[in-house]
Formats: structure tokens, sequence, C-alpha cells
């Protein structure tokens, strides 16, 4: 599918039953690796890890967690470490949008419930953090190797959508990998984010005409006139996940079509 070669390599894939994340699984089993999943959807996790492992030939084993549990990160890492021997690329892809209330009389900013704030944050600032972490700690330290966290081009410019903890949390996923690509740089590790536009396979739902409609995404701006497909994230996340990038560090990979270059 891809010319990079993955073989012998163990990818930890989060948030991979479904969506983006699912793909991701795929296409790196389809490169040559082996493959652990963490997701809280505990039966679809097992189903999915169980097809891709059938249609590719890899090793591909779903695994609960809740990304944003300090017991749960611990945990699942230590056990994948046993069933897979080591880990070699992190993807950490987990992530929610939680919108405002939008019945009538509310305000979907004014009315934002700190709970709904602190889910998302638990899940996609805390979540690459911890998983990264017990990662690094259990067992990349040792040999080095490739992250890659997943953020957002919400976290480049905003909308009135009514999800301000979605733009946040995805912005601060950019600077977390800046601060994790200076930290763990001497570990031999390279630490990148990419940012997905608007991309068809996405699980991401919106308020935003302009992120789910397709005429929409044509008319605003993006220099393609059109959404993303399959695929086209992945390419980006093989290079930064392969041997043969050695010097790309701390990175944001924006995949969207140019949306974000235009006023």
């Amino acid at each position: 599918m891809f010319g990079y070669d993955l073989s012998g390599k163990v990818a930890v894939v989060t948030g991979g039953a479904k969506g983006l994340g699912n793909e991701y699984v795929e296409v790196l089993a389809l490169q040559g690796c082996d493959v652990a999943v963490i997701d809280i959807e505990k039966e679809l996790v097992k189903e999915e890890s169980a097809r891709i492992s059938k249609m590719t030939g890899k090793k591909v084993k779903g695994y609960y967690g809740d990304v944003g549990e300090e017991k749960d990160v611990v945990d699942v890492i230590k056990q994948i470490i046993k069933d897979f021997g080591r880990i070699d690329i992190l993807v950490n892809n987990a992530g929610i949008l939680l919108y405002g209330p939008k019945e009538e009389g509310n305000d979907p900013y004014m009315d934002y419930p700190v709970e709904t704030w602190d889910r998302v944050m638990k899940t996609n600032i805390t979540g690459p953090w911890l998983v990264t972490r017990e990662a690094v700690k259990q067992d990349m330290n040792k040999h080095g190797g490739k992250v890659v966290n997943i953020a957002s081009v919400g976290g480049i410019r905003s909308t009135k959508a009514g999800c301000p903890s979605y733009h946040a949390s995805k912005a601060g996923v950019i600077m977390l990998t800046a601060s994790q690509a200076a930290e763990l740089a001497p570990y031999g590790i390279l630490v990148n984010a990419m940012s997905p536009g608007s991309i068809r396979n996405g699980t991401m739902g919106s308020r935003s005409a302009n992120a789910s409609n397709e005429l929409g995404w044509r008319s605003n701006g993006c220099p393609l006139k059109r959404r993303g497909s399959y695929g086209e994230m992945s390419c980006a996340l093989l290079m930064l996940v392969s041997d043969e990038n050695s010097y790309v560090n701390g990175q944001n990979i924006v995949v969207d079509g140019g949306w974000t270059i235009q006023m």
C-alpha cells in the first residue's frame, strides 16, 4: 500500500476501534507492524483487532483502557509489553469532542458544563501525556522509538460551534508534543503531532456545517475543494514513524488540503 517497511516493529494505537484510529491500526499492520490497540469500547476493540489481524496476518490485539485514568494506563501498558515484548511506535489518537447545550435558552459557551470540560481535557490532554509517560518509562527509554500525537486543525483555528474544550485541548496537544520532543530526545525518541482537517472516515461529530458537509468544505477556502479520504492521514503517519525519519522532531504536520493556510 505504501513504501515504508515496518516489519518487526510493535505499535500501540489508542482509540483504535473505529474512525481514523482504526485506519492507523490497519495501515500499520499492512506495513508489517504488530499492533496493540487501546480503546474504551471493550467489545468493539476486540472485534476490530481480530478482523485486522485476520486481514493482515499480523498480531493485532485489543485492550480495554481509559487513557485519562492513570491506573488503566499503567496496567494496560504493562500488559502490552508482557504480550508483545516491546513498544517501538506509539500513536496517541484517542480523543473526544463534546459540545455545550444547544437547547433553547442555553448558550453553548456560557452554559458549557465544567464536567464536560474536564472530561474532554482528561481524554485529549491527560491521555497522551499519561500513555507516553508509561510507554517511555516502562520500555521505550531502553531503545528509543517514535511517538505521534493526534491534534487537530481545531487546535489552530477556532469555530463558534460550542466546543471550547476541544479547541483548547487540541492546541494543548501541539504544545505537549513540543515539550515531549525536547524531553524525550535524549532517549532516542522522536515526538511529532498530526493535525487532521475534515477526513471522511473520522468519527468526530460537528455542529459546524463546514466540518461535516462536503459542499461547505468545498466553499470555505480549502484549496483542494474536498475533504480528506482514507489513507491521506496515514501517509503522513508512516513517514513520521518510519526509520527513514531520523530528524523530524517536535513538529505538527497539518493534513487539511491547505485549509489553514488561507485567511
